[in-house]
């Protein structure tokens, strides 16, 4: 439709190396890590598909990089990629566990215009060690600072699960006293090494309360708050909210966004490892346009048992990372059923 301003998400895992060892990490098998060159050639073919979008559709595509790991500051040669992505006006910004930042870092990240670097903080210091080892919150606190005082703006993000669920209180107070602009949070998956801590996820009723929290903290707090998270967005919504059969919102998995893998693999977000192509030798234009799985995930007949009849489909779809993981700890490979932390299904018209 002309006139349409299209955001688009890519997630790009850059390296699975990693200097902590979290007990949450969706990493099983690492893989090895595309070379400079791989990688250039890998973003050109997403940037051709812009490019061709744009001119055939007369949209306005507003895409941002969001660069990873594994820890990206593991790779010698990220300024040269983050440098590549801002030459064609494309925003970028990192996802860190924060523990390598220095002030340098923080000055040419200023330097190349970095959107934000998001810094994992799931708790304050006990919680957060317990989590992610002895030492890393003193390391990625003082990652944080370093961000803030050369002018990069940061947020913190928490990965939920009841061994945290009771820090965001504590969280915000840190942001504010730390000059953070924003906490985010997305929810534990139990895929990977986090497999073990399935046991650890919320309940759809806990998770309310969660969400619920956050609403009650917003009225108060100077930080804000964002994340990714469907089930945050439907929980802020008025019965009202108009229904739709396309995607307007919610999940970006195949719809808004795809996650690149530090081997090219694409995948329709990191957490669902489910590979559909390579970016080092497929179209991703094609790919985008007729790859079944990404179809299945923007068609509401395909799901089943819940969201294909809620109300909310087009605003949510639940996390398809949360519903695959929940199948194959039932012996499973199902992608499109239940969210089975969702508490806020309401019948469609």
């Amino acid at each position: 439709m002309p006139g349409t301003v299209y955001d688009f998400f890519v997630q790009w895992h850059l390296t699975e190396k990693c200097n902590l060892h979290c007990r949450h990490c969706y990493q099983d098998i690492a893989v090895p890590a595309m070379a400079f060159e791989e990688t250039i050639r890998g973003i050109d073919n997403i940037r051709e598909a812009f490019a061709a979008w744009e001119k055939d559709y007369q949209m306005e595509m507003t895409p941002a990089f969001h660069f990873t790991g594994g820890e990206p500051f593991l790779r010698n040669d990220l300024y040269d990629i983050l440098g590549y992505v801002r030459k064609y006006g494309y925003a970028a910004a990192l996802m860190s566990n924060g523990t390598l930042i220095t002030p340098a870092d923080a000055r040419r990240l200023a330097s190349l215009g970095v959107s934000e670097v998001q810094v994992s903080l799931d708790g304050l210091e006990a919680v957060h060690d317990g989590i992610r080892g002895e030492g890393a919150f003193r390391r990625a606190l003082e990652g944080l600072k370093n961000l803030v005082a050369g002018g990069v703006p940061a947020s913190i993000n928490l990965t939920l699960s009841r061994l945290n669920s009771g820090e965001l209180a504590g969280l915000v107070r840190l942001a504010e006293k730390t000059g953070i602009g924003a906490v985010t949070f997305s929810r534990l998956v139990a895929c990977g090494s986090g497999g073990a801590l399935s046991g650890e996820m919320l309940t759809p009723a806990e998770l309310a309360a969660f969400y619920g929290e956050v609403r009650r903290l917003q009225d108060k707090a100077s930080v804000v708050f964002t994340s990714r998270d469907p089930l945050f967005t439907v929980s802020g919504l008025e019965d009202g909210m108009p229904e739709a059969e396309f995607p307007l919102g919610g999940c970006s998995a195949g719809v808004f966004g795809i996650t690149i893998a530090a081997d090219g693999g694409i995948m329709p977000c990191r957490r669902m490892d489910m590979t559909i192509g390579n970016i080092r030798d497929v179209s991703f234009r094609e790919l985008w346009a007729e790859s079944p799985v990404l179809w299945a995930l923007r068609t509401r007949e395909s799901y089943h048992d819940g969201c294909d009849a809620c109300a909310y489909w087009a605003v949510c779809r639940g996390c398809r990372a949360v519903a695959l993981a929940g199948s194959r700890a039932r012996g499973g490979q199902d992608y499109l059923g239940p969210d089975p932390q969702c508490p806020y299904y309401r019948a469609a018209r």
